[in-house]
Protein backbone atom coordinates (compact mmCIF):
# COMPACT_ATOMS: atom_id res chain seq x y z
CA UNK A 1 0.00 0.00 0.00
CA UNK A 2 0.86 3.64 -0.23
CA UNK A 3 1.28 5.35 3.12
CA UNK A 4 2.62 8.59 4.52
CA UNK A 5 4.03 9.08 8.03
CA UNK A 6 3.27 12.48 9.54
CA UNK A 7 5.13 13.80 12.58
CA UNK A 8 2.51 15.18 15.00
CA UNK A 9 4.79 15.82 17.99
CA UNK A 10 4.52 19.62 17.56
CA UNK A 11 0.84 19.35 18.50
CA UNK A 12 1.75 18.19 22.00
CA UNK A 13 -0.23 14.98 21.49
CA UNK A 14 0.95 11.42 21.13
CA UNK A 15 0.21 9.73 17.84
CA UNK A 16 -2.53 7.76 19.54
CA UNK A 17 -4.19 10.84 21.07
CA UNK A 18 -3.89 12.73 17.79
CA UNK A 19 -5.50 9.86 15.86
CA UNK A 20 -8.38 9.49 18.34
CA UNK A 21 -9.16 13.19 18.49
CA UNK A 22 -8.84 13.60 14.72
CA UNK A 23 -11.41 10.85 14.24
CA UNK A 24 -13.76 12.34 16.83
CA UNK A 25 -13.43 15.97 15.75
CA UNK A 26 -12.85 15.78 11.99
CA UNK A 27 -14.03 12.26 11.07
CA UNK A 28 -10.64 11.38 9.56
CA UNK A 29 -9.16 7.98 10.39
CA UNK A 30 -5.38 7.56 10.62
CA UNK A 31 -3.26 4.97 12.43
CA UNK A 32 -1.10 6.04 15.36
CA UNK A 33 2.58 5.31 14.90
CA UNK A 34 2.62 3.61 18.29
CA UNK A 35 0.71 0.73 16.68
CA UNK A 36 3.84 -0.05 14.63
CA UNK A 37 6.47 0.10 17.35
CA UNK A 38 8.35 2.56 19.51
CA UNK A 39 10.41 3.88 16.61
CA UNK A 40 7.54 5.98 15.28
CA UNK A 41 5.90 7.24 18.46
CA UNK A 42 4.50 10.71 17.85
CA UNK A 43 3.66 9.98 14.22
CA UNK A 44 0.48 8.96 12.41
CA UNK A 45 0.24 6.80 9.31
CA UNK A 46 -2.02 8.12 6.57
CA UNK A 47 -3.27 5.82 3.83
CA UNK A 48 -3.09 7.18 0.29
CA UNK A 49 -5.24 4.43 -1.21
CA UNK A 50 -8.41 6.48 -1.68
CA UNK A 51 -9.39 8.81 -4.54
CA UNK A 52 -7.46 12.09 -4.79
CA UNK A 53 -10.50 14.18 -3.83
CA UNK A 54 -10.79 12.23 -0.56
CA UNK A 55 -7.10 12.80 0.16
CA UNK A 56 -7.50 16.54 -0.48
CA UNK A 57 -10.49 16.75 1.86
CA UNK A 58 -8.77 14.69 4.56
CA UNK A 59 -5.65 16.88 4.24
CA UNK A 60 -7.73 20.02 4.78
CA UNK A 61 -9.34 18.48 7.85
CA UNK A 62 -5.98 17.36 9.26
CA UNK A 63 -4.55 20.87 8.75
CA UNK A 64 -7.60 22.44 10.42
CA UNK A 65 -7.33 20.05 13.37
CA UNK A 66 -3.58 20.64 13.80
CA UNK A 67 -4.13 24.41 13.61
CA UNK A 68 -6.75 24.19 16.35
CA UNK A 69 -4.02 22.69 18.54
CA UNK A 70 -1.67 25.57 17.79
CA UNK A 71 0.62 23.48 15.58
Amino acid sequence: GMFLLADVRATGLSGEDFALRLLEEEQVAVMPGEAFGDGINGFVRISLTVPDENIREASARIRRFAASLGA
